[in-house]
């Protein structure tokens, strides 16, 4: 990427008085587009402010990348509590202007959905900022819990698609900047809260820079990110050590307990590949005395079943194994063994992704938390026939957008 030797000048601004929403680039002071308005799509709210389609994207968090509070506080205390994080922004975003290419900027504003944000109040802060850039600029804001929130690729997606009069990006020439990077704390600086923008770009797969980079020509050290979900399977035998899926099911009658996180993919698996089997499942029934009762009812109707909740410990799987041995069933066990992070991973694509039917709903963080701190690792002392460690295996899906979704980054 260019870069100007000149916009190593650290100092920041006292101030930044906000300007007015009805002022826009200096450029073009004289009229305003009619495409200067708000547009509104479920949880995704856009404005383009005087710039065209282009092949060179340069795209842009906004909060702790293009602006800072004056306050010094981490959120704003009101909409005009900003100035730019660095005076030499202008002069830069005006030299890759006029080089061709398009300023973008795609915010996360989850604040507007929780009620600490008011939505009128936030669209005349971007309008401001905007202005104070100089540079004609589209800007892209998600206000949601949804598929167009970082690092989630559907902002990006939406532009692509609606945005940019059908020019499709150049992915060799365009670049995200962004300051969550996953970054542990150096000298002065915090550790970042998250990595969600550095996600965002491998979601897209463009090139990522801090702005410390882009606008300072710092040197940085990148994390690794923790999982990557673009390297799941998408095919193969599900369960580990097999060629094939031909032991899934057994001809006699057994009961298969699963043992896994929330969120690790268990009702999934069932649906797919064990849906012949009754599902006994703490969420559908509710209770651990109904869970037992429809065990019992299966076994002495001669039906095979799959026990599908967490089980995290030997003490919970007792209670289902000597139901077992009541009707001398074998039970085998099934182990989702996975990195705590691709649980949140999977758990976060049943609130994202709008595309299929979830048998299950997002549980958030504690208790994937709380079944890795209580996690005894099963063992076939406990009464099992065998223990096999099920394979994480992408699909079937049910369209284009499912399968996207499920091998992008949507948790951070």
């Amino acid at each position: 990427m260019k870069r100007n030797s000149r916009n190593r000048n650290t100092s920041e601004s006292d101030s930044n008085p906000a300007p007015s929403p009805q002022k826009r680039m200096k450029q073009d002071e004289s009229t305003v587009s009619s495409t200067d308005t708000w547009r509104e799509i479920s949880g995704l709210m856009t404005i383009n402010i005087s710039s065209s389609p282009s092949d060179k994207v340069l795209g842009f968090d906004m909060d702790s990348t293009l602006i800072c509070t004056k306050s010094g506080k981490t959120f704003a205390v009101n909409e005009n509590d900003w100035r730019l994080l660095y005076d030499q922004i202008p002069e830069t975003l005006k030299k890759y202007s006029s080089d061709g290419y398009r300023i973008v900027i795609f915010t996360n504003q989850g604040g507007v959905k929780a009620g600490k944000q008011d939505k009128s109040a936030l669209q005349r802060k971007i309008e401001a900022v905007v202005s104070a850039l100089e540079v004609p600029t589209l800007v892209l804001a998600a206000i949601d819990d949804d598929e167009f929130r970082k690092p989630c690729p559907g902002m990006w997606d939406y532009f692509v698609k609606n945005l940019n009069g059908g020019v499709a990006p150049d992915m060799e020439q365009s670049f995200y900047i962004g300051d969550a990077a996953g970054r542990p704390a150096s000298g002065g600086r915090k550790k970042d809260f998250n990595d969600t923008d550095l996600k965002f770009a491998l979601n897209i797969g463009v090139t990522f820079q801090t702005p410390e980079q882009f606008f300072l020509g710092a040197h940085e050290n990148i994390p690794e990110v923790e999982i990557n979900p673009k390297l799941i399977k998408k095919e193969g035998p599900v369960l580990k050590g097999e060629t094939d899926n031909s032991t899934l099911m057994k001809d006699h009658q057994e009961a298969i307990i699963f043992v896994g996180s929330p969120g690790s993919g268990k009702s999934t698996f069932w649906k797919n590949n064990l849906s012949r089997y009754v599902r006994v499942n703490n969420d559908t029934l509710k209770t651990k005395e109904k869970c037992m009762k429809t065990m019992r009812d299966a076994l002495n109707a001669g039906k095979s079943c799959v026990i599908d909740n967490t089980n995290p410990t030997a003490e919970v799987r007792a209670n289902y194994i000597n139901i077992a041995k009541e009707f001398n069933v074998p039970v085998r066990c099934f182990l989702f063994s996975m990195p705590k992070e691709m649980a949140f991973h999977l758990d976060t694509l049943r609130l994202v992704n709008k595309h299929r039917n979830h048998l299950s709903g997002r549980v958030g963080s504690m208790p994937i938390h709380k079944f890795y701190k209580d996690f005894q690792r099963p063992e076939l002392r406990e009464g099992f026939e065998e223990i096999k460690e099920v394979e994480l295996v992408g699909g079937p899906f049910d369209n284009e957008e499912d399968e996207k979704l499920f091998f992008s980054f949507v948790h951070s």
